[in-house]
């Protein structure tokens, strides 16, 4: 009797195995041609990268769902077997690509940063909420510019990718200078230490080191030439990807942050001789003053709308900013906010 209970229990439990196999099946095969049809289309210019694009996509779904799980990120072990078949695959589409579409050097945006580490970190300053060392976030930093670079320097031919090299761009700037600051953070107390970003007070800004770094220096210089180029060229060539896209917070708070750096550097050059008041401190003349208070002006409208962002973090960024030691440096007078939010045209 007990055996035979048994046979039929045995034979119950592999009916359910089985089918839960054909759901899966099923499911997957479903998937993958759901994937396929929005990528194979007529007049793709590049088919075959995207035949390997599918499997990396399903890979990056199984994994951002398991990541929903708690106490797990892209990190864990348990992930490693997923993470590492997208890898291929996403590899794989990219060796299939020319080297001169910015599509080919959108694996990292869109396989990682997208995906993954900002959501595990909930912020977009990634470690903000120490979920990513310093080390890590300087890493995400500096890919974060290969990514900028590659967007301006090349376009896409394929249609969904031309929309996506913009958001890429746009995001990518903002998530930059956002996280900028870090680079010039150090374990060890170096130069002249400001305060510091941590509760255990173990890591400190260098303000002079920030100023002498040259390179990084002219990407702000360079991110500022790129972004009115970017913006002129989907607006006149695809306005409607342009509207969809550019969200006006995002916007002014990118101009806002990256002016702050580059008034910085004007003003640490102004005590060092190196610059007039009178440059400085003329709108007309200053382009990057011109901006800053602009961009300001606009975000405090965004504010008194009462958009979400704005609110909850646009006095935190106003007060960390230098905006106190303008008012200083300048007559008040001066430097009262423009009417006009526009950018000065770049020559």
């Amino acid at each position: 009797m007990n055996t035979k209970k048994e046979l039929n229990a045995r034979k119950k439990t592999k009916r359910i195995f089985l089918l839960i196999t054909i759901i899966f099946l099923v499911g997957n095969v479903s998937f993958y041609l759901q994937e396929r049809s929005k990528w194979i289309y007529e007049g793709q210019p590049y088919p075959k990268a995207k035949e390997w694009l599918v499997p990396a996509n399903m890979m990056l779904v199984y994994g951002t769902t398991l990541t929903k799980l708690p106490f797990l990120d892209e990190r864990s072990l348990i992930m490693k077997p997923i993470i590492g078949l997208q890898d291929y695959f996403v590899e794989k589409w990219q060796e299939n690509l020319p080297d001169d579409d910015a599509e080919k050097y959108l694996g990292w945006y869109m396989f990682r940063l997208r995906t993954y580490m900002v959501p595990n970190a909930t912020n977009v300053i990634l470690y903000k909420n120490n979920t990513y060392s310093y080390k890590e976030t300087r890493q995400a930093n500096d890919e974060a510019w290969k990514t900028i670079e590659a967007m301006i320097k090349y376009k896409a031919k394929d249609k969904i990718f031309n929309e996506i090299r913009l958001s890429a761009f746009l995001n990518m700037s903002f998530f930059y200078v956002q996280n900028a600051i870090l680079y010039w953070y150090h374990e060890k107390e170096i130069g002249i230490k400001t305060y510091s970003i941590n509760q255990s007070n173990n890591f400190f800004f260098d303000q002079k080191m920030m100023f002498n770094d040259i390179k990084k220096m002219k990407y702000f210089k360079d991110l500022y030439e790129y972004i009115p180029q970017m913006e002129i060229y989907y607006k006149n060539s695809y306005p409607d990807i342009y509207k969809k896209i550019v969200l006006p917070y995002f916007q002014y708070m990118t101009d806002y942050l990256l002016t702050d750096y580059l008034l910085s550097l004007q003003l640490w050059k102004l005590e060092n001789d190196n610059m007039s008041i009178e440059s400085f401190c003329n709108k007309k003349e200053n382009k990057y003053l011109q901006n800053h208070m602009s961009s300001k002006e606009e975000l405090n409208k965004l504010k008194d709308k009462g958009v979400y962002l704005a609110v909850k973090s646009i006095e935190i960024i106003f007060s960390d900013s230098i905006d106190s030691k303008i008012e200083v440096v300048c007559n008040k007078n001066i430097i009262t906010p423009i009417n006009s939010g526009d950018r000065i045209p770049i020559n």
